[in-house]
């Protein structure tokens, strides 16, 4: 994964000031559900990682880029950040109460997102949570939004945009998250509805 070899040291800088509602929301939900542990898969460089375990929450992040990795460790000494493949990770089952994913769904390409999903069902604990963060459906997203958000995306390169279009063309998460392995608890939209963070909780089939 050297897609971010050369954006890592400028990811935060650049994105930082977008997505401060969207952490600071994000963390107000696992601090409602009090979790035992959670894990956030596809890390990055650890932002949303350190605001859980500045506010005592048990937290491991996984991602697949080295160099992301490298300024997650250096921003939180104290969590585990390993270089681990999300769609076969190195846990055991049922290891985590609550597992969290942000804008990498729509970049990984349909099957591998799907597969990630699978592996995080059976990280997470029965009855455990799930929550996502990503592009919304764009149904309620102001036009020059959302040609804003595509001409970036394009800009990220051409597999990242054809992932990102794949991602709306099959519906998005409402198409993308299992119904019968996950319900959705919650959800909430961000940046005039170009984002959504959704809560979902592990259905546990008997």
């Amino acid at each position: 994964m050297q897609d971010y070899q050369f954006i890592a040291p400028f990811y935060d800088i650049l994105l930082g000031p977008f997505m401060r509602s969207v952490r600071r929301d994000v963390l107000r939900t696992v601090l409602e559900l009090q979790p035992e542990n959670v894990l956030d898969v596809a890390c990055g460089t650890g932002d949303q990682l350190r605001l859980l375990t500045e506010n005592s929450i048990d937290a491991v992040g996984v991602d697949m880029s080295e160099a992301m990795l490298k300024i997650c460790r250096k921003a939180n000494p104290a969590s585990d950040c390993l270089l681990q493949d999300a769609t076969e990770m190195a846990f055991q089952n049922e290891r985590f109460a609550l597992a969290m994913i942000s804008f990498a769904l729509h970049e990984t390409g349909w099957k591998t997102a799907a597969g990630i999903l699978e592996e995080i069902h059976r990280v997470l604990k029965p009855s455990g949570h799930l929550l996502v963060v990503d592009y919304s459906d764009f149904q309620q997203t102001p036009f020059y939004v959302k040609q804003t958000i595509r001409m970036i995306e394009f800009l990220a390169g051409k597999r990242h945009f054809r992932n990102f279009r794949t991602y709306h063309l099959e519906g998005g998460l409402a198409t993308l998250v299992n119904k019968n392995k996950f319900r959705v608890v919650v959800s909430t939209c961000h940046a005039s509805c170009s984002i959504v963070i959704r809560l979902f909780q592990r259905i546990d089939m008997t």
